[in-house]
């Protein structure tokens, strides 16, 4: 299944295929009986089960320490989201794990995050700081998300988001009214924007844009300082409220635009006309019981480039299951099950800068996920079965069942 948009619902199916692998790179693709001399090559059976893409979660929050199952019992009983934040609970709680854990801690944590993606089919993984929210910590986060790309199972992209949250230090009597977050903005653009862009420590800046984080006007300013470094531009936006955050995503040519639940017609259009990928990041919103559902459906029928991410943090989406966020975008977001299995493979990597992986071409990076069935569709039927069977990250096998 080559995901390259050809044959019935652009799955591109070859049958009785065979896959060339020459170092990191697909050398040919075809059909078992054409395919080349193959002496003395190393061979993976896939015993008549699909082949297809290396999955790729587009959206997490993947470095962390600690966890919050205080906060999903506090929801439970039905505080929201955003009274836990006001109560001091939410992103700052993680902040202060974040901030009193080592380097090393942080990277183990993440490298077991990561074998698990693996394990289910996963070989690219997009993971934001945004837990540090002062310039050291933040660095620390970017550092430890390298150490696990170079190290772990999965291809890591780094994205930069100190605008996370405001950080208490900027909740002094001087930063009234939303001087605190313009201000914390102000020393992101100073510092750590210029030391992430010289240590290419990410390859995007992303802001959540909300009541209580941040505005519209201090992201514009984020944003295009991040894109003056070469960053990419990144949003939050629409998730809990209706705050601006899609339309600036459009007008800044934002790479993706995350959650959108409260995104309206106008938001779509101006999604749709930038070319922004919008990421249904359906996990989240069950997690959060949202009242309201990502609207995949039209954001697919307005020709928006529409991914699926896990959104794995320790508050809101406490899972490293893409293919379950797969198949909650499947029946809670309106989405195909073509559609949803495209938006973990071609269309996550177009919402993370990639055109390299997603696809099963010739000369396209060798990510690969054997499952255990023969059909593709069984990622989004059969919820939270592991059925990566084996999975070739950069032509090499990263896990084998």
């Amino acid at each position: 299944v080559t995901m390259d948009g050809t044959g019935a619902h652009g799955f591109g199916v070859v049958d009785d295929a065979c896959v060339v692998v020459d170092a990191d790179r697909i050398a040919w693709l075809g059909r078992r009986v054409d395919a080349p001399p193959l002496g003395g090559v190393k061979r993976v059976d896939a015993r008549g089960a699909c082949v297809m893409p290396g999955l790729v979660d587009c959206h997490t929050h993947l470095v962390f320490a600690g966890e919050r199952s205080d906060e999903f019992a506090r929801r439970a009983r039905g505080e929201t989201y955003a009274q836990i934040m006001a109560a001091g609970g939410g992103i700052r709680s993680t902040m202060n794990k974040v901030r009193a854990a080592s380097l090393d801690a942080l990277v183990d944590d993440t490298m077991t995050r990561a074998h698990a993606l693996s394990r289910r089919g996963v070989t690219t993984v997009e993971i934001k700081s945004g837990y540090g929210l002062d310039v050291e910590n933040e660095l620390k986060m970017l550092r430890a998300a390298r150490i696990v790309g170079e190290r772990g199972p999965v291809d890591v992209v780094p994205t930069l988001l100190a605008a996370h949250a405001v950080p208490p230090e900027y909740d002094d009597d001087d930063h009234h009214d939303g001087g605190g977050a313009s201000a914390w903005v102000a020393r992101i653009v100073s510092d750590p924007l210029p030391e992430v862009a010289r240590e290419k420590l990410a390859t995007s800046c992303d802001v959540f844009i909300e009541q209580n984080a941040f505005s519209v006007d201090d992201a514009r300013t984020l944003l295009r300082a991040a894109q003056s470094h070469g960053l990419h531009a990144r949003v939050h936006a629409e998730q809990l409220t209706h705050q601006g955050g899609a339309q600036l995503a459009a007008e800044v040519g934002a790479l993706s635009a995350g959650h959108l639940e409260f995104v309206d017609d106008d938001d779509i259009a101006a999604l749709a006309k930038a070319n922004v990928a919008c990421e249904v990041l359906a996990l989240a919103q069950v997690f959060l019981r949202g009242l309201r559902a990502i609207p995949g459906r039209k954001l697919v029928d307005a020709g928006c480039v529409v991914a699926g991410g896990t959104d794995g943090n320790p508050g809101t989406a406490m899972s490293s299951d893409l293919p379950l966020a797969a198949g909650l975008a499947v029946t809670q977001c309106g989405l195909t099950a073509e559609e949803a299995l495209r938006g973990m493979t071609v269309n996550a990597a177009r919402a993370v800068g990639l055109d390299d992986r997603g696809v099963l071409a010739a000369g396209k990076r060798a990510d690969l996920v054997v499952l255990s069935g023969a059909s593709p569709v069984d990622l989004v039927y059969r919820w939270s079965e592991p059925l990566a069977r084996v999975v070739v990250r950069a032509g090499h096998v990263v896990w084998e069942a």
